[in-house]
């Protein structure tokens, strides 16, 4: 059940996210800002053991086609705020919500372009301390690659997948990796499905 809390989160959302192209997800704590390709997702996490909050905020990568919301490139932003009062906690859910704002506004400059997304996650994934396990990192990185035309790193980048549940769709696309277009083709089909899973509206021509 909501309560006071839950109230003006969506409040200090509205004002601080509404203006920069977020829309919420449902009722819930979640706001979504669509990129057509990505998405950058805002929660405001509650806690199982007392009311208030976490902040995350992440990049999702539509490519996934898993059909639900995925942390792919983000981390939690500040600690957990408290509520004790509508005193307290309203001043607290507007510096998160404001917060939430700076951190979308970082990460859709970051991400500006496929390119720029492709170098990101290759030099993410380059310093991953423990690379045996392929999994998510390479495939993300693996795709970016592709789309901005660096077929070879991609490939080899979705060779090194080696987690089952991903491995079967890395193998297919690393059989399109010599035909750019077809690649693309294939990623678009891949972000279609998940725009759909997820309820967002289709795009006419996708911009990389």
């Amino acid at each position: 059940m909501a309560g006071p809390q839950d109230a003006l989160i969506a409040k200090a959302a509205k004002d601080a996210l509404q203006p920069l192209g977020f829309r919420r997800k449902g009722r819930s704590r979640i706001w979504l800002l669509d990129r057509d390709w990505w998405t950058v997702v805002v929660e405001f996490q509650p806690s199982g053991w007392t009311k208030g909050s976490y902040l995350n905020v992440a990049a999702h990568w539509l490519w996934s086609s898993s059909g639900h919301l995925s942390f792919d490139h983000g981390h939690r932003v500040d600690g957990f705020i408290e509520f004790e009062s509508l005193d307290q906690f309203a001043p607290a859910a507007r510096r998160m919500a404001e917060s939430a704002a700076v951190e979308a506004v970082r990460l859709t400059g970051l991400f500006s372009s496929i390119e720029a997304t492709a170098a990101e996650l290759i030099v993410q994934q380059d310093c991953r301390a423990d690379r045996t396990h392929g999994g998510w990192p390479e495939y993300n990185a693996a795709i970016a690659a592709g789309l901005a035309g660096m077929l070879p790193k991609a490939t080899s980048l979705l060779a090194s997948v080696n987690d089952s549940r991903i491995k079967p769709q890395a193998d297919q696309m690393a059989s399109l990796a010599h035909d750019p277009a077809a690649f693309r083709q294939a990623v678009c089909e891949l972000i279609a499905r998940q725009r759909e899973a997820l309820h967002f509206g289709p795009v006419a021509a996708i911009t990389f």
